[in-house]
């Protein structure tokens, strides 16, 4: 017990020690609700904006480059080298953090997770070391390095596998379903009155419908939602005709 608690507050596991309360203590904190669950992914939308702005940056230092090539003299082509090469390098960094977990599962799990193996692995090297005698600080920063980059593989690969369970599913708009089909589940629609039934993303949902008058719409009618009245919340259909019955006489 007493070799667990010197190697948990010798360098370098005591960083990860440190790391570590933090941790536990914010989802403490969460558990009696003091703080929300969700409060450091701001920081993942923020990086998910960087990547995406990175990228937007990327292409168009790509295509300004390209234009002024053919035109620069040797001193500008360098010049504009190294600037790809910086650019390519902070993608890069973007690049990393995505893999580490960060935009696959919040990032307040992606955080704890690479925190707690980090120590885990950093205090069961310093413990292995120990019984050898080796103690030289070199050996100590390779530790502190190794233990980051293995929980950094560790973190990636079970945010990857546990994204699924943490998407999140965006709400259906109501103008995303025009182009539908639905089934009348009304005896008739007009100008005023009707419903149908259509099945979206495995969600059985019920809209307000109507259509002009006369027509042949009744129970159990297939029709397409054509458009869609915001204000009035309601979608105008139409008759829809498979290939089938356009084809019978």
């Amino acid at each position: 017990m007493d070799e667990f608690i010197a190697a948990i507050v010798s360098f370098p596991t005591v960083v990860f020690t440190v790391a570590l309360l933090v941790v536990a203590g914010y989802w403490l904190l969460a558990l009696l609700g003091g703080v929300g669950s969700d409060m450091l992914d701001a920081a993942a939308g923020k990086i998910d904006g960087a990547v995406d702005a990175m990228a937007g940056k990327v292409d168009g230092a790509i295509d300004a480059m390209a234009g002024k090539v053919d035109g620069a003299v040797d001193g500008a082509t360098g010049k504009l080298e190294a600037v790809g090469g910086k650019v390519e390098g902070a993608a890069g960094g973007l690049s990393l953090l995505a893999a580490i977990g960060f935009g696959k599962a919040p990032a307040t799990v992606v955080i704890s997770m690479l925190v707690l193996f980090a120590w885990a692995l950093s205090t069961f090297a310093t413990l292995m070391l120990r019984d050898y005698g080796v103690a030289a600080m070199g050996v100590h920063v390779g530790i502190a390095f190794g233990a980051v980059v293995l929980a950094g593989m560790l973190t990636g690969l079970i945010a990857g596998a546990l994204g699924e369970a943490f998407k999140r599913h965006r709400p259906i708009g109501r103008g995303e379903l025009v182009g539908k089909l639905a089934t009348i589940t009304t005896g008739r629609v007009d100008e005023r009155f009707g419903q149908a039934n259509l099945h979206e993303d495995g969600a059985n949902l019920i809209v307000d419908v109507r259509c002009a008058t006369p027509n042949a719409l009744v129970r159990h009618t297939r029709v397409v939602l054509v458009s869609y009245d915001a204000a009035a919340h309601y979608y105008m259909v139409e008759p829809f005709e498979s290939k089938d019955s356009i084809a019978r006489p």
